[in-house]
């Protein structure tokens, strides 16, 4: 199998720096500026913020749906990419530029409908670049490649929003510091937003391969059995991450006491999650998928217990998070990759090709997740009696400990357990129900 151009991995992951950024500005960082600057409730906030969260769930696997039935000369993804584009960005302004007059139930209110209208951009652009990254190859090996290449885009994304929130954190006008790195940024991300559309094709047998409609769609990846586990394990992994990004601007301020650090340790998590993909690409190679992610959450698992107890000290945390971003690595990568070949499994048994709709499926389960844990986190605040801007007590100090450290290492210990029994032996057959992955 010919192997996938570097211009081509150059130019499907690219993009993923352009919607990462914005995505994880506003997952990370929009709930404390919506409490702390906009002086909304954070258990409102919460709820906000999840129900968003869970619009954006729902909404992937009608968009994943329709994308696969598309029909363009362009391709099937493509005219998704240009929708969603003018909107990521009118959104994306919305929710950093509020009405000054506005307060209250109204400025909530005005959250929420930005938060509904970014997620929808969200969906019509993700889903679809997800599943062009599987339909690019057919080669397992080269579609770690183009998953690993997206990883990198998304975490220089990640590192470019963490630094924004550095700015905005440390600024004496903190509205008016959001909206002067989020207008500037977004614009900067819709250059590299575009590329996809003009530049990346998929192979012409890849297109215009499924009928299928959304309920069908969606029974075809409930009966592939492996998918069915993959999705499980995904499920409780986001459960136990789904609060990382949310709770490190008040670890780096209230638990660590160092707001200076909100672009530092984040830094150090992604940079370790950059530079392992090569490693895990080819460790994946010579002892398998399945096996390196296993080992890469037992990793996860013991940095996130050791980041419990031992993180309120900034050379531990900071050494702690260095391990923990680098097993993140290895399921960025490999999760994707592997879910790439279960769709190969769904086309021998369905003769159909449904990329779109197994992306939005692993899509719906992380959002699904991270919707429940983002609820949470605004729960957490409240019940440990957070107060913002003043020092916390020792009840909502353990509240932030516990969702950013203690429930990502009990997810990845349950990830771990439930993906021992994912088998990765070659497919014997091809009927129902699908049983192996190759």
């Amino acid at each position: 199998m010919a192997e996938i151009p570097f211009r081509t991995l150059v130019a499907y992951g690219v993009p993923a720096a352009g919607f990462a950024f914005a995505l994880f500005f506003v997952q990370f960082y929009f709930l404390k500026f919506a409490t702390d600057v906009l002086l909304l409730s954070p258990a409102l906030m919460g709820w906000i913020f999840a129900g968003a969260k869970l619009y954006d769930a729902v909404s992937n696997p009608l968009v994943g749906s329709a994308s696969d039935r598309g029909r363009s000369r362009f391709g099937r993804r493509a005219p998704f990419l240009a929708v969603a584009l003018p909107l990521f960005v009118a959104s994306f302004a919305m929710l950093w530029r509020p009405p000054a007059a506005m307060d209250g139930s109204m400025l909530a209110a005005w959250a929420a409908g930005g938060l509904l209208l970014f997620y929808t951009a969200f969906a019509l652009y993700a889903v679809p670049h997800a599943a062009l990254g599987a339909e690019l190859s057919p080669d397992s090996h080269e579609r770690t490649r183009l998953f690993g290449a997206r990883h990198v885009g998304m975490t220089v994304g990640m590192m470019a929003a963490f630094g924004g929130m550095h700015v905005a954190m440390n600024a004496a006008d903190g509205r008016a510091a959001a909206s002067g790195v989020a207008l500037p940024a977004i614009c900067a991300a819709a250059a590299v937003l575009v590329v996809p559309i003009l530049f990346v094709r998929a192979p012409r047998g890849a297109t215009a391969r499924s009928d299928a409609s959304l309920l069908r769609g969606l029974r075809d990846v409930w009966r592939n059995r492996p998918a069915r586990l993959l999705l499980l394990v995904y499920l409780v992994e986001a459960l136990g991450t789904g609060a990382v990004g949310v709770m490190a601007p008040y670890v780096t301020e209230y638990w660590l006491g160092r707001p200076e650090l909100v672009a530092v340790l984040p830094t150090a998590y992604v940079g370790a999650s950059i530079a392992s993909i090569p490693l895990w690409v080819m460790v994946s190679r010579r002892f398998g998928k399945r096996d390196t992610w296993l080992g890469a959450m037992a990793l996860a698992a013991g940095a996130f217990g050791g980041l419990f107890a031992f993180g309120a000290s900034v050379p531990a945390a900071i050494g702690l998070l260095v391990l923990a971003g680098a097993a993140m690595g290895a399921g960025g990568v490999l999760s994707a990759s592997i879910l790439a070949d279960l769709i190969d499994l769904d086309e021998r048994a369905t003769g159909e090709r449904k990329e779109g709709i197994y992306s939005a499926a692993m899509s719906f389960t992380l959002k699904f997740g991270t919707s429940i844990a983002t609820a949470a986190s605004g729960l957490v605040l409240a019940a440990t009696g957070f107060v913002p801007n003043v020092a916390q007590t020792a009840e909502s100090l353990l509240g932030i400990r516990i969702l950013f450290a203690g429930f990502p290492c009990l997810g990845f210990a349950i990830g771990a357990l439930c993906f021992t029994r994912f088998s990765a032996e070659p497919a014997a057959a091809v009927q129902r129900p699908i049983s192996s992955v190759t």
